[in-house]
């Protein structure tokens, strides 16, 4: 083939590779997988109803929101009270038609998909034209506060004898900041006081608005002993504040003690009575 020959071919398979204007382009799938958003390409305006695609999602509820400021502070830049509901069934694929929206500040646009507690989030950028929305206000930093902590032990029969258990810890957040805190990372470790170093599975916290207090109960399992207290630390790892806490529980298995002493009781009523001979028949062994 000869060199103007194969540049011509070139460019007919380039051109049929290409998409072609208006096709959904994909955005906000994360790097290492997860649930993804598809919007069309182009340029959007505001009253118009696009076809969003949705892949990678749990089964269930998803809300799609149109945000302006990149959606940076949450809620505060998104037309939550207009927000689009659908449902995503097992196969996690969806297409939910959303009514394009002006955002309570201005752009730069994105559509911002998530399940109701937050734990499962994507964005989409948005070339959106007809905003007309205040700048968004200098975003301060998120602030969570810690304003209950308690821990019970939950262990039951098997806790009365030292056997591994279980702690409840009972832990009240409130966001005192004037934006929404979404699944902030949180590590959870329990042990002896200022030896807490075994690892727990700490749950996803979700999505906490500005303002919002929520209260969490987190089992929290304990190994097999006698008596002592158990210490269980937590860090929650909010952007630029990080949140620490400390709470102790004790653990008496009086079960233990009682045991022992039934068992002692048992084996002193169960030992042999010695039996004394009679008078006259120490008289004739000693004859």
């Amino acid at each position: 083939m000869t060199g103007p020959l194969r540049a011509v071919a070139l460019l007919a398979v380039a051109a049929a590779l290409a998409p072609a204007p208006g096709t959904p382009a994909p955005a906000g799938t994360p790097a290492g997988g997860g649930p993804g958003v598809t919007v069309p390409a182009g340029m959007l305006r505001v009253g118009q109803r696009m076809l969003v695609g949705l892949d990678g999602w749990p089964a269930g509820t998803v809300q799609a929101e149109v945000c302006g400021n990149a959606a940076r502070r949450g809620a505060l830049d998104c037309a939550t009270g207009a927000a689009t509901h659908g449902q995503v069934p097992p196969s996690g694929r969806a297409t939910l038609p959303v009514l394009l929206v002006a955002p309570p500040v201005a752009c730069p646009c994105v559509l911002r998909v998530r399940t109701p507690t937050g734990t499962a989030t994507a964005v989409a950028d948005l070339t959106l034209a007809g905003v007309t929305a205040p700048a968004a206000a200098p975003i301060a930093p998120p602030e969570l506060t810690l304003v209950a902590l308690r821990a019970v032990d939950r262990s039951g029969p098997r806790g009365w004898f030292g056997l591994p258990g279980e702690l409840a810890v009972r832990i009240t957040l409130h966001n005192t900041g004037p934006q929404e805190i979404t699944d902030p990372a949180f590590a959870l470790t329990v042990g002896p006081p200022g030896r807490a170093r075994t690892i727990v599975a700490a749950p996803a916290l979700g999505t906490i608005a500005a303002g919002q207090t929520r209260e969490y109960h987190v089992p929290v399992p304990t190994d097999a002993a006698p008596f002592g207290r158990y210490e269980v630390d937590g860090r929650i790892a909010v952007p630029g504040r990080p949140l620490a806490f400390t709470v102790a529980a004790t653990r008496w298995p009086w079960g233990l003690p009682v045991a022992a002493a039934v068992l002692t009781v048992v084996l002193l009523l169960a030992r042999p009575a010695r039996h004394r001979a009679p008078s006259g028949e120490r008289r004739l062994a000693r004859a």
